[in-house]
């Protein structure tokens, strides 16, 4: 059985996979570049195929629902021979690419679908969902078949929702229509920003080129040596990092978040001083470590710098990593130690 002779369906939302084994030959994914469209705007499906194992062939199959218009394919440029097949069923459509050649793994392939959606979709005041589905056929160098698919759905508006805001004579006007969708096409981002605002003050969801500006919020300068996930975590943490600033537990706290190991602070009392009537100051009278007063020691217990999905480091490289892993705990250090105390840093690797 082929992809071209499946009968395509309008009812499946959520990615699914029948399958002779549990591993799983290919990731679908299959989006809409918007999820909101009017009648007579464009939209783009987008399919993405990662194949995760050896193939002999691949059919991928895309639904296009009615409402939809086809205008053009995008086809991958190893695939520039494999002109897709266009089938009418019914008022929609289904396309479909074939790839007769092995497919090796690690090969990821980007399809896309322009399409316009039709005057006069929709009635009311209620969004329509128009939904599409990408089918993938893979065949297995085992000689199986297993098929996997997707889908995504589009939302048609009828009309342009500042009509609600008019008088009742004008929402049955399609030039009043048209000119207050203009309007609507330009306030909308604005819309949006405003309405999803609260996801860029959140550091778990904010963008990360927005990170340096959260953080100007509270007077902090980002480290950009910091990965954006120890970024992120010292953000959603600065509150309590404030509160407990030039103190032991504040500063236990910073150095986890950016080497992800809690450090043994020790701090240095006087050995042989004791406060009463009694006390003398004197040449015997030993004041922290090596007699310098108010110090503290700070010991790592620490991994190997390694290069995340990277080939082994090289000694150099190793080197050079781990001294600029000290420089950034040194400046950590610095900034959250009382500026009246010193202190001596050990780094152990286990």
């Amino acid at each position: 059985m082929t992809i071209a002779q499946t009968q395509p369906t309008v009812i499946q939302t959520v990615a699914w996979h029948r399958r002779a084994h549990a591993v799983v030959p290919v990731a679908v994914s299959h989006i809409a570049d918007y999820c909101n469209r009017y009648p007579g705007e464009s939209v783009t499906l987008t399919t993405r195929v990662d194949v995760l194992m050896d193939l002999t062939a691949l059919s991928l199959g895309v639904d296009v629902p009615p409402g939809l218009d086809v205008n053009g394919f995008h086809t991958p440029t190893a695939l520039l021979s494999a002109v897709p097949q266009v089938q009418e069923i019914g008022e929609g459509s289904h396309i479909v690419w074939t790839a007769d050649q092995p497919v090796s793994k690690g090969t990821r392939w980007e399809f896309e679908v322009v399409a316009t959606i039709k005057a006069g979709t929709g009635d009311g005041d209620v969004p329509i969902p128009l939904v599409s589905e990408a089918l993938v056929l893979a065949h297995t160098a085992s000689g199986e078949e297993e098929e996997i698919g997707t889908g995504t759905i589009i939302a048609v508006l009828p009309k342009g929702r500042y009509l609600k805001y008019l008088p009742s004579i004008y929402r049955e006007d399609d030039l009043m229509a048209r000119l207050v969708m203009l309007f609507e096409s330009f306030w909308s981002p604005i819309e949006n920003q405003i309405t999803d605002i609260h996801y860029l003050l959140d550091p778990r969801l904010t963008p990360a080129a927005l990170l340096p500006w959260l953080a100007s919020w509270a007077d902090l300068a980002l480290d950009q040596r910091w990965s954006e996930a120890k970024q992120r975590r010292l953000l959603r943490s600065i509150v309590s990092l404030y509160r407990r600033r030039g103190t032991r537990q504040g500063l236990e706290q910073m150095l986890e978040i950016y080497t992800g190991e809690r450090p043994m602070i020790l701090e240095h009392r006087a050995n042989n001083l004791t406060l009463g009537t009694s006390a003398r100051l004197g040449p015997s009278i030993a004041l922290g470590q090596g007699n310098v007063p108010y110090t503290f020691t700070v010991t790592m217990r620490l991994p190997p710098v390694a290069a995340p999905d990277a080939p082994p480091l090289s000694d150099e490289d190793r080197q050079r990593l781990e001294a600029e892993r000290q420089r950034v705990i040194e400046s950590i250090i610095e900034s959250e130690k009382p500026a009246h105390t010193r202190y001596t840093l050990k780094i152990e690797q286990v």
